[in-house]
């Protein structure tokens, strides 16, 4: 790891608790993209807590989508939760979903991906390969795209707020082999985000703008991470999925606006990274440059 801060956070801990931002995320709506299971249920959990006006959870598999959104009415009746059943990599369903909602977005998480079948480069069958640059890189940017171009459409004047689910797997050579296709999409998107974020400064063609902040979730014990083969190959301590959902809350408040295209990870602790505001604003840290 090329940056921590002297505690790390493996468990959600009282001072990312979503409910002490509560008053801020009041009037705020959400759309969580891989929203029905594992890391992104987690995140819409915690912006439920955080008492959010609404969210929307979207992905492909309906009865997750539905049993998460159930269970989110259940345990916390406040927001309004909805769920759509879309394919990210589809543009007619992309376009579709966002015709379906006509409540204005203010955060967007992009937490759906693909990790393409673990093979070795040079026998992979390349449609199963480029299947991970489909979902994580075009998928994402068309999601994107179509949120931006919401906000442009209600001359929002507040600052929208996307939070990209990234992965150490973007600079970290320290993984398996065989995954080149999901390696090499992760830098990708993390690579698009920071000059798409160049793009959506000029407030004539986004009124209001938006920030754009990537992070690593951890560690989470999730069906990618096993497909992915990182048990026991990767020595980073397991992270509870309830430390990635608070930390997505955290990330997407105002107080985090000094991350803005930058990627940090989940288990770095947010009173050290605070503090460390001006030097990390400075020295323009956890951008993908290499100097």
């Amino acid at each position: 790891m090329p940056f921590s801060t002297k505690i790390e956070h493996f468990e959600s801990y009282d001072r990312i608790s979503p409910a002490k931002l509560s008053s801020e995320y009041a009037s705020k709506n959400v759309l969580i993209s891989g929203g029905g299971y594992g890391i992104g249920a987690s995140i819409a959990r915690s912006f439920a807590e955080a008492h959010v006006a609404s969210i929307v959870i979207v992905g492909r598999t309906e009865s997750r989508l539905k049993a998460t959104a159930e269970e989110l009415k259940r345990d916390y009746p406040e927001p309004k939760v909805e769920y759509r059943v879309v394919d990210i990599a589809s543009e007619e369903s992309v376009k579709d979903l966002f015709a379906s909602i006509t409540i204005p977005l203010d955060v967007l998480v992009n937490n759906a991906g693909y990790l393409s079948k673990r093979e070795n480069f040079v026998h992979a069958d390349m449609k199963e390969w480029w299947r991970s640059f489909e979902v994580n890189v075009l998928g994402t940017a068309m999601v994107l795209q179509q949120f931006l171009q919401g906000r442009a459409k209600q001359n929002a004047k507040e600052q929208a707020v996307v939070i990209n689910v990234n992965s150490v797997a973007a600079y970290n050579v320290l993984l398996p082999s065989l995954l080149s296709s999901y390696v090499g999409s992760k830098a990708a998107m993390w690579r698009m985000m920071e000059t798409i974020s160049m793009d959506i400064l000029d407030e004539t063609v986004l009124p209001g703008s938006a920030r754009l902040i990537s992070i690593h979730p951890g560690a989470v014990e999730t069906d990618m991470y096993w497909k992915a083969g990182l048990d026991g190959v990767v020595q980073i301590e397991s992270t509870n999925p309830q430390l990635a959902g608070d930390f997505v809350v955290w990330c997407a408040s105002q107080e985090a606006a000094f991350l803005a295209n930058r990627l940090v990870w989940v288990n770095w602790d947010v009173d050290e990274l605070v503090a460390r505001k001006e030097e990390i604003v400075d020295k323009d840290m956890f951008r993908t440059s290499m100097s």
